[in-house]
C-alpha cells in the first residue's frame, strides 16, 4: 500500500537531498504545479505522493515525483533534474489515467509551473518578441509590474516563439531575479500576478480542459528555472548561455557537442543535378571553407515541370506531404548524384523536409484520418509511423548528415476547432501532436546518433528549450530573405545574435540580404552558423560567373567566419544591453574559449548612433597578461590585459570592429 506523504515532509526531502538552490520561491506554492480536478483546486495533502532519486552525479541529481488523485485514477508524474553547478532545476510533466475502465475526472487549467516569488515592491519583467518576419523580431521587452497588476504572455498561434520567445525574466532588483523557460513547441501561456509581497507565476498550455480516457497518457509542457542571485544581468546571461551549451544542445554518439555549420546552398531542390554540382564545383575550385551543402525545399512531389532558377521554385509548398523525389527534375528518382558528390568532397549533406504539413498530397485521400485539414496528426500513431518510415528512409539512403525541419503554418486554429468539437478534450489534440513531434525527432536521433537536426518554422517561430535541446536554428527570421531598405535586415541580424545568444547557442540566418562587398551587412548577419545561396546574387553560378573580386570577397568573409566558428562553442559575454530595432545604438558581443584564453569580440556603431567612442568590458581577460590582438583589417598589435579589459573603440557611423585575441 502506498504511503501518503504530507507536502511539508516532501519539502524537507527536497531541501536536504536535492540542493534545490532557489527553493524559497517554489516552496511558497509546492509542488510547483496546479490544476482543478472535478471542479476543485487540487489539495495536495489529499493526494498520494511518492518521490525517489533516480540518479546522481557530481553535476546533477535526477528524481521522479508522482501524485495520485484521491479517486486513484489520475496520476501526475514529474521527472526532474536539479543541477549542482548551476542554479537550475528542470522537469517534464506527464498525466496518466491509471484506470483501464473509466475516464478520469475533469482536469482544468493545468499549470506545469505555479509558484509564488517573494518580492518587495514593483518588479521588472523582461522578454523578447517572437519571430514575425519583421524588423522587430526578437526585440527586447522591458516592463514594470506594479502591485495589483497582471501580465500575460501567450502564443495562441500554436508555434512556440511566434508571438513571444518562451524565456521570461522576473527581476526583483538589479542583482537578483528569476528566469523561467517553458519547454513546449506548441501554444503556451505564462501569467505574472503581483499580489504585493509575492508575484505568482504560472506556465502551461494555452487551454486545458479534459478527461483522460482509460489507460491514456499525455505530456504537458516542461519547465526550466534559473535563479539569479547577486549577479548582474551580464553575468547572469553568461551563466545561462554556459548552462544551455553544456546541457541543452545536441550531442553526437560520443557525447560531444555537435558544432555549428557553415553552409552553401543550391537554392532549393528545384535545381537539376547539374546545377547543384556546379555550385559544389565553384566551392571546391575556389577553396571556400564551407562544411555543409544545403538542399532546401522543392525537390519532391509527383513528376512536374518546375521553374529552375528562383529559390526553391514556385511549387515548393504545393507538394509538401508528397515526399517522392520529383523525377522530372531529378531523373534518377533520388538525390544521390549531389549527395554522393558532397560526401566525396568531405562535406555534410543537408536536406529540407516539412513533415507536419500536407498540401496536395496523396496521403490526404488515402488516409484522411491521418490529417486535420493540412496538418499531419503526429498524435495518431499510424500517421507518425508513416512519416517516420518515409523520412528515416530518405536519411539512410542519402546519408543525410543534417536534417532540416520546417513548419510553415500556424496550427493553433486547427487545434481550437478540434477542441470545440469535444469540450471535455480541450488541449488533447495539441498535447498528443507535440509529444509525437518529440518522438519523431528522438527516434531519428536514436537511429542516426550523429545526425544534426536543424529547426525552422517560417524562420524562428519554434524556438523553445525542448527544440533547442534537439536542434540548431539557422533561419531565425524569414525577414532576411531578399534585400531590405535602410539596414533593417542588418539591425535585425545584430539584434538576433546579441539578444538570443544567452539561450540559443547555435543559430544563424540566410546571407542573401547582403550586397556583395558590404562588410557591415555581412558581419551583421554572420552568427554561429550561416548559409549562403550563390544564385541569390543575381544568378551567380547558375546564370553568370562570379568575378574575381566577388570571389575574393567571399573567400575573405567566409574564411573569417570559419576562423570564428570554434569560439561559438565557448562562453558568451554581452558587450551591450539587448538592442532594439533602431539605428541609434551600439551593439556587441564576445565569444571566449577559456581553454585557450582566446576568442573574438565584435561591436557595431549603427548608422545614427551619436556616440563616436565606446568602452567595452571584455570577459575572462587576465589583467596581468599581454594579448596579441588582430583587427578585421588584419593589423596585429599587443595590448595589456588592462587595456583589453577596457576595450576603447572609436568608429564612424555604420561601421564595426572585429578583433581576435589570444593570451601571450
Amino acid at each position: 500500500m502506498r504511503k501518503k506523504f504530507s507536502a511539508t515532509l516532501i519539502f524537507r526531502v527536497l531541501l536536504s537531498g536535492m540542493l534545490f538552490s532557489w527553493g524559497s520561491a517554489v516552496l511558497m506554492a509546492f509542488p510547483g504545479i496546479s490544476l482543478e480536478y472535478d471542479g476543485k483546486k487540487a489539495d495536495w495533502n489529499q493526494w498520494q505522493a511518492r518521490m525517489e532519486t533516480v540518479a546522481s552525479t557530481e553535476d546533477w541529481q535526477s528524481w521522479v515525483k508522482t501524485w495520485t488523485a484521491p479517486d486513484e485514477k489520475l496520476q501526475i508524474c514529474v521527472r526532474g533534474k536539479t543541477y549542482r553547478k548551476f542554479p537550475v532545476t528542470e522537469y517534464s510533466v506527464w498525466l496518466t489515467n491509471l484506470s483501464d475502465q473509466e475516464s478520469t475526472g475533469l482536469v482544468c487549467d493545468f499549470q506545469s509551473l505555479d509558484v509564488s516569488v517573494p518580492v518587495a515592491g514593483d518588479v521588472e519583467l523582461r522578454a523578447l518578441r517572437g519571430s514575425h518576419c519583421r524588423p522587430e523580431d526578437f526585440a527586447p521587452i522591458r516592463e514594470s509590474l506594479e502591485v495589483g497588476k497582471s501580465r500575460v504572455f501567450a502564443t495562441p498561434s500554436g508555434r512556440s516563439s511566434n508571438e513571444y520567445t518562451p524565456f521570461l525574466e522576473l527581476n526583483t532588483d538589479d542583482r537578483n531575479g528569476w528566469l523561467g523557460a517553458i519547454g513546449w513547441t506548441g501554444g503556451w501561456k505564462t501569467e505574472f500576478h503581483h499580489h504585493g509581497e509575492k508575484v505568482q507565476v504560472k506556465m502551461g498550455m494555452n487551454r486545458t480542459r479534459f478527461r483522460l480516457l482509460p489507460s491514456e497518457t499525455i505530456r504537458q509542457p516542461s519547465v526550466v528555472v534559473w535563479e539569479r542571485k547577486n549577479l548582474s544581468r551580464r553575468e547572469f546571461q553568461t551563466l545561462v548561455h554556459r548552462f544551455m551549451r553544456e546541457h541543452k544542445v545536441p550531442r553526437d554518439e560520443a557525447g560531444k557537442v555537435i558544432p555549428p555549420i557553415l553552409a552553401v546552398a543550391s537554392g532549393g531542390g528545384n535545381k537539376t543535378p547539374e546545377m547543384m554540382l556546379n555550385v559544389l564545383k565553384y566551392v571546391r575550385e575556389n577553396q571556400l571553407p564551407f562544411d555543409t551543402y544545403w538542399v532546401d525545399a522543392g525537390w519532391y512531389g509527383a513528376p512536374h515541370e518546375d521553374e529552375l532558377y528562383s529559390n526553391c521554385g514556385p511549387n515548393w509548398y504545393r507538394y509538401t506531404g508528397d515526399w517522392r523525389v520529383n523525377t522530372t527534375t531529378h531523373p534518377s528518382g533520388t538525390l544521390l548524384p549531389i549527395a554522393n558528390a558532397v560526401h566525396d568532397a568531405g562535406m555534410k549533406f543537408l536536406l529540407w523536409f516539412e513533415p507536419e504539413r500536407v498540401q496536395e498530397a496523396p496521403i490526404r485521400m488515402q488516409h484522411p484520418e491521418f490529417c486535420h485539414q493540412n496538418l499531419l496528426d503526429l498524435g495518431n500513431p499510424d500517421a507518425l509511423r508513416w512519416i517516420q518510415e518515409i523520412v528515416y528512409g530518405m536519411i539512410e539512403k542519402h546519408g543525410i548528415n543534417v536534417y532540416r525541419q520546417d513548419f510553415n503554418m500556424d496550427p493553433g486554429g486547427i487545434w481550437t476547432e478540434i477542441d470545440a468539437q469535444n469540450p471535455d478534450r480541450v488541449g488533447i489534440a495539441e498535447a498528443k501532436h507535440i509529444a509525437g513531434l518529440y518522438v519523431f525527432l528522438d527516434e531519428m536521433r536514436r537511429r542516426f546518433p550523429n545526425i544534426l537536426q536543424e529547426n525552422c518554422a517560417s524562420g524562428g517561430r519554434r524556438i523553445d528549450v525542448e527544440m533547442i535541446s534537439r536542434a540548431h536554428s539557422y533561419c531565425r527570421s524569414d525577414y532576411f530573405i531578399g534585400q531590405k531598405p535602410n539596414d533593417a535586415a542588418f539591425l535585425l541580424g545584430q539584434n538576433m545574435t546579441r539578444n538570443t545568444l544567452a539561450f540559443l547557442p547555435f543559430q544563424g540566418c540566410e546571407f542573401n540580404c547582403v550586397p556583395i562587398g558590404d562588410d557591415y551587412g555581412a558581419w551583421s548577419i554572420i552568427s554561429s552558423g550561416v548559409v549562403i545561396t550563390p544564385s541569390d546574387f543575381e544568378g551567380g553560378i547558375l546564370r553568370r560567373a562570379f568575378t574575381d573580386d566577388e570571389t575574393r570577397w567571399f573567400q575573405k568573409t567566409f574564411g573569417l567566419a570559419a576562423r570564428m566558428k570554434p569560439y561559438w562553442s565557448g562562453d558568451f559575454y554581452p558587450l551591450t544591453e539587448e538592442t532594439p530595432a533602431t539605428n541609434d545604438v551600439w551593439c556587441g558581443w564576445q565569444m571566449d574559449d577559456p581553454r585557450t584564453n582566446s576568442g573574438f569580440a565584435i561591436v557595431f556603431r549603427r548608422g545614427q548612433a551619436p556616440e563616436e567612442t565606446r568602452v567595452f568590458s571584455l570577459g575572462n581577460i587576465d589583467s596581468q597578461a599581454d594579448y596579441e590582438v588582430e583587427t578585421f583589417s588584419g593589423a596585429k598589435k599587443t595590448l595589456s590585459g588592462k587595456e583589453l579589459q577596457a576595450w576603447n573603440v572609436t568608429l564612424p557611423q555604420r561601421a564595426f570592429e572585429l578583433i581576435f585575441y589570444r593570451k601571450l
